[in-house]
């Protein structure tokens, strides 16, 4: 066993990182005084674990902790590791090299760690032990020990000789095996006092034992009446939920043929329209006619009451014009020229009635297209009046089918939760 090697890092002088390498047989330290030869001894020391300020000649834990200089500002933690060779198990550590760590932080914390997991300081305390390596130990011998050595009085020295001959730590183990033997008797009569206040209640443990296991076997028999049920209950579910399914799917046809009706409608709905939108503008068309014919018509029917009128006044003139050849002996040349007269007379009545006649035909010709206009718009009107009640219908049929869907649809949710729960049952 040696030790291989010291890092010390912001303890007392140290504040870079040192590193001091030790090899097989006898290293020695030299240097001046005040070199720090003996803060090296001190951070073994306080690496074992010392507990004692005045061991490592600090007052408190922040003076091992780099102070600062002149050019150098404070450190806020010191920190000491040593490694040590375990390669022929001298620690009881399955570990070929134990780095053993200690922390001190100006808050007054202390960290330790072993092969940089963080233990206790008892952890470490009884490493050491074991070991037969301690602060207080013949395996670290500090300045001026010897002296003190021999100038110890006989008790004093026993007590150094009994650390040497490793009998303090069987004292030690003795120590704490007779506190476990106190702590074992006191649990032991704590067992006891349990055990009779236990005892009056083991006849009622007994029967609400009986009772627990009678609970049990009905719990066991319930949970199968239970499970059976639900499995019949499930099986329902199932039934319902396949008929819902079906249901559905026939409605869902059903939807998708009345949807496709519509559609349809929709679409004789909008040539309708467009048939319709045609007629209005032959309708306005026809009406502009019918205001015009209304119109010549009016024309034409004053034209006939005013031919009629010149008709009457040439009958009239005509009769006053007979009866005065009548009454009268004409010449020859006068009664030509009245029967020339005459026959003009005759000529334009002739032409009026002529043109009578024919303004007549007009004025039926325009009542007769007046009348088929109305008709076509009626019927365009009725064919609208259809379409749109048909429109109506699919409208309704739809919302039937959406409502009825949506009603089979929250059934299957309802079947389905029901059905979860009675599988978490």
């Amino acid at each position: 066993m040696y030790l291989r090697r010291l890092e010390v890092h912001g303890f007392k002088a140290f504040a870079d990182r040192q590193r001091f390498e030790f090899g097989p047989g006898m290293t020695v330290i030299a240097g001046p005084n005040g070199s720090g030869k003996s803060n090296v001894a001190d951070a073994l020391r306080w690496a074992l674990g010392e507990q004692s300020s005045k061991q490592i000649r600090a007052r408190k834990t922040e003076d091992v902790i780099f102070s600062g200089s002149d050019k150098r500002r404070q450190m806020g933690l010191a920190e000491v590791t040593l490694y040590l060779d375990n390669s022929d198990g001298w620690m009881p550590i399955e570990f070929n090299e134990v780095a053993v760590t200690r922390r001190a932080h100006r808050s007054g914390n202390n960290e330790y760690l072993i092969n940089n997991q963080q233990v206790r300081l008892s952890d470490v305390l009884d490493l050491f032990r074991r070991a037969q390596v301690g602060q207080n130990s013949y395996a670290h011998m500090s300045q001026g020990l010897v002296d003190e050595v021999l100038a110890l009085r006989p008790s004093d020295r026993r007590e150094l000789i009994e650390e040497a001959a490793d009998v303090r730590r069987h004292r030690h183990q003795l120590t704490l095996s007779e506190r476990r033997l106190v702590e074992t008797r006191d649990n032991l009569g704590h067992v006891r006092m349990l055990i009779r206040e236990v005892e009056p209640r083991l006849r009622a443990l007994a029967r609400q034992s009986r009772r627990a296991a009678r609970y049990q076997e009905l719990a066991a028999d319930l949970s199968d009446a239970l499970q059976v049920v639900l499995e019949a209950e499930l099986r329902e579910a199932l039934e319902v939920q396949t008929a819902s399914q079906a249901t559905h799917d026939q409605q869902s046809q059903a939807f998708n043929t009345a949807r496709a009706e519509l559609q349809k409608t929709e679409a004789r709905l909008a040539e309708v329209e467009r048939h319709l939108a045609e007629r209005r503008t032959a309708l306005e068309s026809a009406q502009t006619r019918e205001r015009d014919l209304a119109e010549e018509g009016l024309r034409l029917e004053q034209a006939v009451a005013l031919a009629a009128q010149r008709l009457e006044l040439l009958a009239v003139r005509r009769t006053e014009l007979e009866t005065a050849i009548e009454a009268q002996d004409i010449p020859a040349d006068d009664a030509s020229a009245i029967d020339a007269t005459i026959a003009e007379f005759d000529a334009a009545m002739t032409a009026a009635q002529t043109e009578l006649a024919r303004q007549r035909e007009a004025l039926t010709s325009a009542d007769e297209a007046t009348r088929a206009v109305l008709r076509d718009l009626s019927e365009a009107e009725a064919r609208r009046a259809r379409l749109e009640m048909e429109i109506e219908d699919g409208e309704r049929r739809i919302r039937e089918e959406q409502e009825r869907a949506e009603a089979d649809a929250r059934a299957r949710v309802q079947a389905a939760a029901q059905r979860i729960d009675l599988l978490r049952l």
